[in-house]
């Protein structure tokens, strides 16, 4: 009888792990790059999207920059810094 062959087992890095290295590429390329999370309602199962290309217009980052702004108090953050 033929040797049963065996699947190698696909390890999957934590998302933590992924971070750096695709924000860097991002950056190379000057894409933007959006981590969010979602929550299923039904099964409160939640999910992180990590999307990066060219997403964002001047006018969409000046809305979204108001609207963190504005929740301040309800703990939303925005971290600036000049580009070099």
């Amino acid at each position: 009888m033929p040797e049963r062959k065996t699947r190698k087992k696909r390890t999957v890095k934590p998302v933590i792990d992924l971070l750096p290295e695709l924000l860097l590429k991002a950056l190379d390329r000057h894409d933007d790059f959006i981590v969010t999370c979602e929550t299923d309602p039904c099964t409160a199962k939640k999910t992180i999207h990590i999307i990066s290309g060219k997403f964002v217009t001047p006018c969409m980052l000046r809305k979204l920059l108001g609207q963190a702004e504005s929740q301040r108090d309800e703990g939303s953050l925005v971290v600036s810094r000049k580009w070099k």
